[in-house]
């Protein structure tokens, strides 16, 4: 009697650029097995709205933050419905998860969640001074996670 393989969980970064993009496709077409539990993850950083020189910061105009969260909130949830679209026409089942903050740290916290075997994730391929200066989400998730990640660079 052969033993059942284990559910691998496999955890996906998306924003919706076309490196993102192109680490889903890469991970659909190399990595996924169909017992895998996959879930598309994506980041709102609401600390956006608070930006200087943001409409928010107006005196005067105190709906637009509001109107700023549910905008970024709203895009998000856009992304993954039409990313849950795409991994269905390739026949995988994904799970999609929305989540708020730093999506570097957002992303290591999740997967040790749901104790996830697996993180892909894009790669802008920011040159060292400029990942230095504003830092990059698959360099904070490679140092910070205790999951294996997968980086996907797009050239």
């Amino acid at each position: 009697m052969a033993a059942q393989e284990k559910t691998r969980v496999c955890l996906i970064a998306v924003d919706g650029s076309k490196h993102s993009n192109y680490a889903l496709d890469w991970f659909i077409k190399h990595v996924h097995k169909e017992n895998d539990r996959t879930i598309l993850i994506t980041c709102v950083d609401h600390s956006t709205a608070f930006a200087y020189g943001n409409v928010s910061m107006v005196p005067g105009n105190p709906d637009a933050i509001t109107m700023a969260y549910k905008k970024e909130e709203q895009k998000a949830k856009d992304l993954l419905h039409k990313l849950e679209e795409v991994v269905v026409k390739h026949g995988v089942v994904a799970e999609t998860l929305k989540v708020v903050g730093d999506a570097g740290e957002a992303i290591v916290r999740r997967a040790a969640e749901y104790e996830a075997d697996l993180i892909v994730t894009g790669c802008r391929g920011l040159g060292q001074i400029r990942r230095t200066m504003m830092g990059s989400v698959s360099d904070y998730i490679i140092h910070h996670s205790h999951t294996p990640v997968l980086v996907c660079r797009h050239d």
